[in-house]
């Protein structure tokens, strides 16, 4: 999606906001840290529309970004945990009680196998489309799902 107007910000926002809330939701570890995050990608999207617009894909800008920020967000988390008497905020187990082990393990794998796993599982990309979106080899997104994989069934107890 190629969009040269700031109208096209009206649009991206109302087609891809739920959508990236609900990703960076895995990998913030809370729903209102996701929306913090996508409220901040989205606010720096306004402010660099102009760079950013010319892209093959501002959508992926959106995404990294909101994903930097999220990933952001999940180690100041693991900071403040650290710290005696902290008690943390909201987590995902308590937004989707049925997966809590399965988002745990995701959030618990190391960002970049996170990000692809996310990339994958959230918005259903192929290799290709997320390598393009990273800007990595194939190769590379290849090996980061194949032990992303590996850890999630050796966490979750299932056979290889």
């Amino acid at each position: 999606m190629k969009l040269q107007n700031r109208e096209g910000l009206a649009e991206i926002h109302a087609a891809f906001y739920p959508r990236l809330v609900g990703e960076l939701t895995v990998v913030a570890g809370s729903r209102a840290s996701a929306e913090d995050c996508a409220n901040e990608a989205f606010t720096r999207l306004v402010l660099h529309w102009n760079k950013v617009s010319k892209y093959d894909s501002p959508i992926a800008w959106l995404r990294t970004v909101g994903y930097r920020l999220a990933v952001d967000e999940q180690r100041r988390a693991r900071r403040q945990l650290a710290v005696p008497g902290h008690e943390p905020s909201s987590r995902t187990g308590e937004d989707y009680p049925h997966s809590h082990e399965i988002w745990q393990a995701i959030r618990d794998l190391p960002a970049s196998q996170r990000e692809v796993v996310v990339r994958r599982a959230v918005h259903d990309l192929t290799d290709a489309e997320i390598a393009e979106e990273l800007a990595v080899p194939i190769g590379t997104v290849k090996s980061r799902l194949s032990r992303a994989r590996t850890t999630l069934r050796s966490r979750l107890g299932e056979p290889s």
